[in-house]
């Protein structure tokens, strides 16, 4: 199997089956848009309650294919980790949990009955970034250099890309302004990461993260101007301290001029790498005996 197809989210076939016939209209057209919603659990019928408790639960995550998680990670995909469709099988009570040494390698995580298996109390939470602000500078896309940094996977707009800033917001408003002046401050997305130290290195924009989590814009919702019906009725613009703000605004974060960076340097940390044999060893672990 290629590495390319290990990489990539795609589509089960079930749902291709499902969305390919819907394309051809072979469908019950049942959706009644002015159906009365359930407002509280005792709404829905008694049978419909529990799969109604699962999918609140599980609506707002944001993992995609349990890949990579934001409440919960990786291990989340492996089968051994259920008793049933969405039930954890529990550690029994008074059993306590195998003892794996000083070192957890991928041989111990993946043998029998080994941490895949039965969960106690914080098993399932204890394969996330302490603290997980780190988490949120590293999770970038890591895998083609030549990618966008936002790989299908990544988190979605609960942890932002690029936003609209408080000044771009004020131009969009400003009547004042051409339509063009305008339309060119809404589309104008810097990153959120952009006060991440760029010239350091990836462990270090972790701490960073962790330091100034405080200092990373809030994303608030703002109305779009009554005369630009064709934006979304609601605008998300960050909200930043005036002083960050202005720091941010300036060329440059730092009084030096930062290094000039090969085209593969750059690619690179974009990509969220410390170095090319970062790099390549992390694809060797993670594709080893699949190519």
């Amino acid at each position: 199997m290629a590495v390319a197809s290990l990489q990539y989210l795609r589509l089960p076939e079930y749902y291709n089956y499902f969305l390919t016939a819907w394309v051809k209209g072979n469908f019950i057209s049942d959706y009644k848009p002015n159906a009365r919603k359930a407002e509280v659990l005792e709404d829905l019928p008694l049978a419909e309650q529990p799969e109604s408790m699962d999918r609140s639960a599980m609506h707002f995550c944001l993992a995609d294919a349990f890949h990579p998680g934001c409440e919960l990670t990786w291990p989340m995909r492996h089968s051994s980790m259920y008793r049933a469709p969405y039930r954890i099988k529990e550690r029994p009570a008074g059993v306590a949990e195998p003892d794996y040494g000083t070192k957890l390698d991928q041989d111990k995580v993946l043998s029998m009955h080994g941490p895949l298996y039965d969960q106690g109390p914080g098993d399932l939470s204890r394969w996330m970034a302490l603290p997980w602000q780190g988490d949120t500078a590293y999770c970038r896309s890591g895998y083609d250099m030549e990618y966008d940094p936002y790989v299908p996977t990544f988190w979605p707009a609960h942890v932002p890309n690029q936003v609209l800033t408080l000044d771009d917001y004020n131009i969009v408003c400003d009547t004042s302004k051409t339509m063009a002046e305008r339309l060119a401050a809404f589309h104008n997305r810097p990153s959120w990461l952009r006060q991440l130290p760029a010239q350091e290195s990836i462990a270090n924009q972790m701490l960073y993260m962790v330091a100034h989590f405080g200092e990373m814009g809030v994303l608030e919702a703002k109305p779009r101007p009554a005369d630009m019906p064709e934006l979304p009725e609601l605008l998300y613009v960050e909200n930043l301290k005036p002083t960050k703000a202005s720091e941010l605004a300036a060329p440059r974060l730092a009084a030096a001029a930062p290094k000039k960076l090969t085209d593969e340097q750059r690619m690179l940390q974009q990509a969220g790498w410390e170095s090319v044999e970062q790099r390549d060893e992390f694809l060797e672990i993670k594709f080893r005996g699949r190519v």
